[in-house]
């Protein structure tokens, strides 16, 4: 009787031992099974965030070459914004002697010459720069604006008309080369405008249709000429 007890006991150990053994191994198993599991989805991790660097390094890398562009094309900027600098400091050095040229050579600088249709009293029929009609002409009177550079000197100016066939106008008190002279006393400071004398007749229509020229010269120097045209 005790033996069959010590059988059953003995069997009940051994049962029971087994099935600790098969809980132990499923348990290892199911560990297992975890371990590769994360392993697995740190693979997956690390390729994933691998894969974001690789493309993080990517789009940084594009940044860089757009602000290494963006440099270069301020540099170049900066190279033709220098270049320039340099040039109007040249032009300016330019200018500053030739306008000490002037004040040697020249008593005044004309910056423009106009023409208006004038009666006998020099009074302006038609306004300066407008188109004259050659029907209502009279005295052809231009109009100097001019820059003073002698300040305050007395000088005289010689004028040439050309008429419509290009032939220089004269008359019988003409300066030799030129059709009248006029006096500026004196030469004003800074931009100034001033009538001078005209040339024609009382009667209207005394000048023909077509092209004309004034020219204005101080001694041997042309300052200014201007084209106009009778219609």
């Amino acid at each position: 009787m005790s033996n069959e007890l010590e059988n059953i006991d003995n069997s009940s150990l051994n049962t029971s031992a087994d099935g600790n053994r098969r809980k132990r191994g499923k348990l290892l198993v199911w560990l297992l099974v975890a371990l590769l599991l994360a392993s697995v989805g740190g693979l997956l991790l690390l390729f994933h965030d691998s894969g974001s660097a690789r493309a993080g390094l990517k789009d940084a890398k594009g940044k860089i070459s757009k602000l290494e562009e963006q440099v270069l094309s301020l540099r170049s900027e900066l190279d033709t914004t220098a270049l320039n600098l340099r040039r109007q400091k040249a032009l300016n050095e330019r200018l500053q002697l030739e306008n000490d040229t002037f004040r040697t050579l020249l008593p005044i600088y004309i910056t423009k010459l106009e023409v208006a249709n004038a009666d006998s009293h020099g009074n302006a029929i038609s306004s300066y720069g407008k188109t004259i009609s050659a029907s209502s002409s009279m005295y052809l009177m231009p109009r100097i604006t001019y820059l003073g550079l002698k300040v305050g000197e007395k000088i005289t100016l010689n004028v040439r008309l050309y008429d419509n066939e290009g032939k220089l106008v004269t008359g019988s008190s003409s300066p030799k080369g030129y059709s009248y002279d006029c006096k500026v006393d004196p030469i004003l400071p800074n931009e100034n405008m001033l009538s001078l004398s005209g040339w024609g007749g009382g009667d209207k229509g005394h000048f023909r249709p077509g092209s004309y020229r004034y020219e204005v010269w101080y001694e041997d120097m042309c300052l200014k000429q201007h084209v106009f045209t009778l219609k």
